[in-house]
């Protein structure tokens, strides 16, 4: 049966996506909300629906697993929650199939992005056709072959997707076409190509700008409470538009940014999120080992950051994930800008309903503070609101994580961990050194980002760790927690040459 793109098995233990050779394959819970899905096509399936269906499966499930195995789902789909052609939420409710069932074994009507309806094809004659053709291909080349882009006169049945209604007038030798961007009905962007004879622009680039911008700017109307914080729209945004597996997004977002300023240089929401965006690089520079920052080039970038922030504050509007982005990116500079950043996330609570992104940074400046229980409790807050296994989620544990070992709670801590270990594989991988009170092996023979692990890979992962979180914290003995351990290790294997002056210097007793 096919659903889309995909053509699933009848058992569902298997399916293919067309143009992949790999074939995809689905666990027995997988298979199990699948089939309890395209029964109900287009209903309501609650949580208590799944796990009733998942009922006598080898272990005992709870709402936190049908989250992760949704997410799993998503995941094998190629389904963005933001843009969901297979597995729509509910909040507070459920979830919906929403993905119309091929007939016959038909060619999908669904994509993720379509052209159609085409109004004045005819009487727009040849070069009206030739640029319809053409808008096809250079969307397709943007967006990568894993994302189709179909051209359909007769849509139905696929409101979800992205589409592009085009409207197309000629005038003498001048084609003239208006593109109407929607998602979901609504109407998301509108851009005029004027084609000359000689003209080669068919707006395939302000199309992917305004899809960008639609999933990597907060709404209009405001985020739900369960949504996740600018920073992760953003990352999330340049993700599913560039399909890069590495999780690189910062230098996608700094182009779509770029040509965004550009056209509308006075606004402040544009600079608010380009320091979202080298906040990104700063968190992602060790993934790139041909990018690895220096401590002067870190400070620099953390500066520019400050100075944007500073200055939007007598502008910011009542947008509250605008006075969010701030707070946190205050947070991440410098631990002595707590007060502002917690009358920013008071004020964004009284304007708006991001409740998950509030709790998140009530809960990272109680760490800051040194209040760890009640950290952790805002932290657990933001991890009821958010999707198990999504980035806001990973962030969240990570970050409860940093506040449990800087607690010296290494019980949680280890629990936490073995909870990730669960739902996110890969990101657990990753974060062995701040998951676990006592690094599981010795670090010498560790890999990292496909490196060989060196005296010099050492220094830099020492120094990120300490960048990142180690001096968050305002009380010494919780920077030393979240230190000792990995320094220990790391100087065991490599020698003390690994440690940055400025991390002993922040580790270090205050003069008498």
């Amino acid at each position: 049966m096919r659903y889309l793109d995909i053509e699933f098995s009848s058992d569902f233990l298997f399916a293919q996506r067309d143009g992949e050779r790999e074939e995809l394959s689905f666990t027995r819970q997988e298979r199990t909300v699948l089939r309890h899905f395209v029964a109900n096509n287009g209903r309501l399936v609650s949580r208590s629906d799944l796990l009733t269906a998942l009922e006598g499966q080898s272990w005992s499930i709870g709402d936190r697993h049908v989250d992760f195995l949704i997410n799993q789902l998503r995941r094998k789909l190629k389904d963005s929650p933001r843009a969901p052609r297979f597995i729509r939420t509910q909040y507070g409710e459920g979830y919906v199939w929403v993905a119309p069932r091929a007939e016959g074994g038909s060619a999908p009507s669904g994509a993720f992005l379509r052209i159609g309806p085409v109004r004045g094809l005819e009487r727009g004659g040849a070069a009206a056709r030739t640029y319809i053709a053409e808008l096809r291909e250079e969307l397709q080349a943007g967006l990568g072959a894993e994302k189709s882009v179909t051209i359909d006169e007769n849509p139905q049945g696929a409101a979800q997707d992205f589409a592009i209604e085009v409207i197309v007038h000629r005038h003498q030798d001048v084609l003239h076409a208006a593109l109407l961007l929607r998602h979901a009905g609504e109407l998301i962007g509108v851009k005029r190509i004027d084609r000359h004879m000689d003209s080669d622009d068919a707006g395939a680039a302000t199309v992917l700008q305004a899809i960008w911008s639609y999933l990597a700017m907060p709404p209009p109307s405001g985020s739900l409470p369960t949504d996740p914080p600018p920073w992760i729209r953003q990352h999330d945004a340049a993700l599913l538009l560039s399909g890069n597996r590495d999780k690189i997004s910062w230098r996608d977002n700094a182009a779509m940014l770029e040509s965004a300023i550009r056209e509308n240089p006075e606004d402040q929401r544009l600079r608010i999120m380009w320091a979202l965006n080298l906040y990104a690089r700063l968190l992602q520079s060790m993934s790139e080992p041909d990018q690895w920052l220096i401590q002067k080039e870190w400070r620099e970038i953390e500066n520019e950051i400050e100075r944007i922030c500073l200055s939007v504050l007598p502008t910011l509007d009542k947008t509250p994930e605008h006075g969010l982005a701030v707070a946190k990116l205050l947070l991440f500079v410098d631990n002595r800008h707590t007060a502002l950043a917690e009358r920013l996330v008071s004020d964004a609570l009284q304007d708006g309903s991001a409740f998950a992104t509030a709790a998140a940074l009530r809960g990272e400046i109680a760490a800051v503070d040194g209040r760890i229980a009640e950290a952790c409790r805002l932290y657990d807050e933001a991890i009821d609101l958010s999707e198990a296994g999504s980035e806001f989620y990973v962030y969240l544990m990570l970050m409860k994580a940093a506040a449990l070992r800087a607690g010296e709670r290494h019980t949680d801590l280890t629990e936490l961990a073995e909870g990730l270990r669960e739902t996110v594989p890969l990101a657990h991988n990753r974060l062995a050194l701040l998951l676990y009170p006592d690094i599981p092996a010795d670090p010498s023979r560790w890999t990292f980002t496909q490196s060989e692990m060196t005296s010099s890979v050492a220094a830099h992962i020492l120094q990120l760790l300490f960048n990142v979180f180690g001096r968050r914290f305002k009380n010494r003995a919780h920077r030393k927690n979240i230190m000792d351990g990995p320094i220990a290790a790391f100087t065991l294997a490599f020698g003390d040459g690994v440690v940055s002056r400025e991390i002993r210097d922040g580790l270090a007793d205050p003069p008498r």
